[in-house]
């Protein structure tokens, strides 16, 4: 094994490379780490008011690390390249060599203000327009100070670097080719951060680095074969709030990726209200779909009749080509929508979405789950085919085949209204008949138990979670053996007893259940049943309970591989048969550390015997508790 610097957050696999993608934080740096120096200075400073004083002046606090390691000898890995981008990771693909990286920065301009800096005796002034002129002229002192600032600043104050870690040390790449061809911005967006795409031929003997950079705020990203979408706020949260002539919209950027070693800006367009995630924006011969709730969040500032809630809709757009023969003075093109479907689900907004072919499911909500089946096969003018209303909501969307729909989300509450938080559910629907869509079965989920100590079903195990109900990249479904695997997480706090050198103290903590649950898909007859389970739960129970919570004690990921399936949480790695989940292979990994579990003397409770029941007799007995 060998430690990877930062926290890992994707592995990318090449025949016998890897690449590794790991967040770093600036102030966990080594004090001796040479990145120190090019990312931070210290700098003196002093305000109206205020005596000078210094400081490490830091542009930037996060870094995203891509280390290339060659694996052809497993059991010495070897680290070949270490590549550092300022910002945060959104998200990487590697395909024949080449990394496609979005990240996200946001940079901190010393000296930048967005307050004002009032006089001491400001509060005591009792005349209210002598008390503004003083906030006016503090105000336009503001501004002035900061419009300075801006002016002096340029591109390698505020965008991105690159550091690599070459045969001479470390050193940073150009921020710019020159013309300044890499950036783009939006006309009106109020965004002060850069999104980076950066494609990187990682495995070539000099690293070769192809960079574009848009000025937004945090993007949902998405990603065809040949087109990459970015879809971000058009409007800061800050500046959005009580700017009443600014409208609920998202930015959409989309990008060439055809050609595997470039990426090539190609328009940018605008659609009322704000997108959920990735899966509500797709691409199909060239036409760009988004699905959107407007007005979700109810800007009770506007003044506009009472809010009556959010409404949904899904867009199509296109990017409009010059005409004229003679070409077009402005060569640029923009993202323009060329159909829309809107006033769906009123008063509800989406909670997950996917585009399949010609076609968008949406899943609505506020009491009830209504799946929404819209035809695109038209995209000047998409219609609503089908509606259907269930108990619960979806929060992932994973399409089986043309006909078939598997969901994972909450379920429902009382009398079927509202959500239970506590409940995992799995659903299966036909849209065989886009007009009639069908439940065809749900299954809710719980890694309730009964034991020897218990003899009622849940035994305080009456709640679950699942990280694949937020993260689709802990649902995996496995088509050849139509197996769906989902992480499934709980605890409780319990009391308990251990015998010590022959002396029985009582103590409680907590207990964890790391499960992965597997789930037989029978789409043809439309039923769902459980297959069985792997546990974990023994790599976080090795002393009986813990006297601590917190961590990772979730099984994070899972795998099939042939008849085998694969599973991965924080303390350990399991193999297991997927027919008869036979263990196979089950391993600790290293660097998890289960905290000590250890016991102390309660002189005030009285002690506790085998059999659990109080002995007079024994005034020496103990009672412990368990911490960590």
């Amino acid at each position: 094994n060998m430690s990877i610097q930062g926290y890992p957050m994707q592995m990318m696999l090449d025949g016998d490379r890897l690449v590794v993608a790991s967040a770093i934080y600036y102030w966990s740096l080594d004090q001796d780490d040479p990145l120190r120096e090019f990312m931070s200075e210290e700098v003196t400073v002093s305000y109206p008011g205020q005596e000078e004083y210094s400081y490490t002046y830091t542009r930037v606090q996060n870094l995203v690390k891509y280390t290339v390691i060659d694996v052809s000898d497993r059991t010495a890995p070897l680290v070949e390249r270490e590549i550092y981008v300022e910002g945060n990771y959104h998200t990487a693909r590697l395909v024949d060599g080449t990394v496609r990286s979005v990240t996200h920065l946001w940079t901190y301009i010393e000296g930048l203000r967005t307050w004002v800096y009032l006089p001491e005796d400001y509060w005591n002034v009792e005349s209210d327009e002598e008390r503004m002129e003083i906030w006016n002229e503090s105000m336009e002192e503001t501004i002035a100070s900061n419009t300075a600032i801006i002016y002096d600043l340029t591109l390698d104050d505020f965008a991105p670097h690159i550091y690599e870690i070459g045969s001479q040390g470390l050193f940073q790449h150009p921020t710019s080719s020159g013309d300044c061809s890499e950036f783009a911005a939006s006309a009106d967006s109020a965004g002060r951060g850069f999104t980076t795409i950066m494609t990187i031929q990682m495995f070539s003997d000099d690293v070769d680095l192809e960079v574009d950079h848009i000025t937004s705020s945090w993007a949902h990203v998405y990603a065809s074969q040949d087109v990459m979408v970015l879809a971000e706020p058009a409007n800061d949260w800050w500046w959005f709030w009580r700017n009443s002539g600014w409208d609920d919209a998202t930015n959409i950027h989309i990008f060439d990726i055809s050609d595997p070693s470039e990426t090539t800006y190609v328009a940018s367009g605008r659609v009322d209200g704000t997108v959920q995630d990735q899966f509500s924006l797709s691409e199909l011969n060239g036409i760009i779909r988004v699905a959107t709730t407007q007005d979700a969040w109810g800007r009770w500032w506007l003044e506009t009749e009472e809010w009556t809630g959010p409404t949904n809709n899904v867009f199509t757009l296109a990017a409009t080509e010059c005409m004229i023969p003679e070409g077009c003075e402005d060569e640029t093109s923009e993202l323009v929508e060329i159909g829309h479907v809107g006033d769906i689900a009123a008063g509800e907004r989406i909670w997950s979405a996917r585009f399949v072919g010609d076609r968008a499911y949406l899943v609505t909500f506020r009491n009830m789950d209504p799946l929404w089946v819209i035809d695109l096969s038209d995209p000047t003018d998409p219609e609503i085919l089908g509606e259907l209303e269930i108990p619960g909501v979806s929060t992932y969307i994973h399409p089986i085949d043309a006909d078939t729909l598997l969901t994972i989300g909450i379920g429902p509450g009382p009398d079927g209204l509202g959500l239970d938080w506590s409940v995992t559910q799995i659903s299966l629907f036909d849209v065989s008949d886009p007009t009639n869509p069908v439940l065809a079965d749900a299954l809710p989920l719980s890694p309730g138990y009964e034991d020897e100590n218990c003899d009622e079903w849940s035994c305080g195990w009456s709640w679950s979670y699942s990280e694949a109900t937020y993260e689709h990249k802990a649902f995996t479904y496995w088509a050849p053996e139509q197996l769906l695997a989902v992480p499934l997480s709980t605890y409780r706090y319990t009391y308990d007893q251990v015998e010590i050198d022959g002396r029985v103290y009582t103590y409680s903590g907590y207990e964890f259940a790391s499960t992965l649950q597997l789930i037989d898909v029978d789409a043809e007859n439309g039923t769902l049943g459980i297959h069985g389970m792997v546990n974990h739960s023994d790599f976080y129970n090795e002393d009986g309970l813990s006297g601590w919570w917190g961590g990772s004690t979730s099984i994070r990921r899972s795998i099939f591989m042939g008849d085998y399936v694969y599973a991965f949480s924080t303390a350990g790695a399991s193999v297991h048969r997927t027919d008869n989940l036979e263990l196979m292979v089950e391993l600790e990994l290293p660097g998890y550390e289960t905290p000590e579990t250890y016991y102390y003397e309660d002189d005030d409770e009285e002690a506790k015997v085998d059999d659990g029941e109080e002995d007079p007799g024994e005034e020496d007995q103990d009672s412990a508790t368990v911490e960590g």
